[in-house]
Formats: C-alpha cells, sequence, structure tokens
C-alpha cells in the first residue's frame, strides 16, 4: 500500500476530525461512559479552541494519505504530549499507526526532543506497548 505522510492542513481539519470521530466511536467509546464520550465530543471534536490549536502551531497533526484521503492521523502537543492517534477501520493492522508514530518521531528527535507522552484507551493499550511506550501510571 503506497500513502504519504505529510502534517495536515489547515483545510482538511475538518475531514481529519471526522475520522477521529468516526474511530472514536466504533472503538473507543464502547469502554467510557456516555459523559466521557461527550466530553471527548466537546472539548476535542467540536471545539473551535481545540481546531485553533492546530491552525496556530500549538498542536501538530500529522496524516497518511492514500490517493489523498486521510486515512489515519497523530496529533501532538507542544509538549510532546500525544493527543489523538486514529486509523480508518478499513486500514487497522496495516502499519499505518506504526508508521505515524515513526514519523512524528522522527521529527521531534530533529527538534532533540527526549520524552513523549500520551493518554491510552484500553483499546490501543496493546499496540503502545508493541511500539514501544511504557506505562506510567493508571
Amino acid at each position: 500500500m503506497n500513502y504519504l505522510i505529510r502534517r495536515v492542513e489547515n483545510k482538511e481539519l475538518d475531514k481529519a476530525f471526522s475520522l477521529i470521530w468516526n474511530v472514536f466511536s466504533e472503538f473507543v467509546a464502547p469502554d467510557y461512559s456516555k459523559e466521557a464520550v461527550d466530553n471527548f465530543k466537546n472539548n476535542f471534536i467540536e471545539s473551535e479552541e481545540f481546531k485553533e490549536r492546530f491552525k496556530s502551531g500549538k498542536q501538530f497533526m500529522y496524516g497518511a494519505y492514500l490517493k489523498e484521503e486521510i486515512t489515519g492521523i497523530i496529533s501532538v502537543s507542544e509538549n510532546n504530549h500525544v493527543s489523538c492517534v486514529f486509523v480508518d477501520k478499513e486500514f487497522h493492522r496495516k502499519g499505518i499507526a506504526t508508521n505515524l508514530f515513526n514519523y512524528m518521531i522522527a521529527e521531534l528527535r530533529e527538534k532533540k526532543v527526549k520524552k513523549i507522552t500520551l493518554n491510552a484507551s484500553p483499546y490501543a493499550v496493546p499496540f503502545y506497548h508493541e511500539i514501544g511506550f511504557k506505562d506510567l501510571g493508571k
């Protein structure tokens, strides 16, 4: 599968957030309460303030593109915290999330970053362990 990884442009943010919501709803939301799901939707998906973080450069989002369509995304904040990793269900287990992480890590290493943090849903924990992340607490 030939796909390109690059930074998501501001004009593509709505498509990226649509992908995030679709994948979250199917794979992550079942592990959380309705209140937690609503919180994610309100504070991330529908939050203009959160989207503005990408437009202003305080948050970065990289996408995996197949024929100009976003198949997966990863986002990281200015303090090197990964806030979103989502891959379209049609492309799960094809190495896209791993390649997105590798791309992001290479970019951060150029900036001499030594530590990356993230919070993981129960669904994603095995993947994060597989690519080398370690649990710091519950």
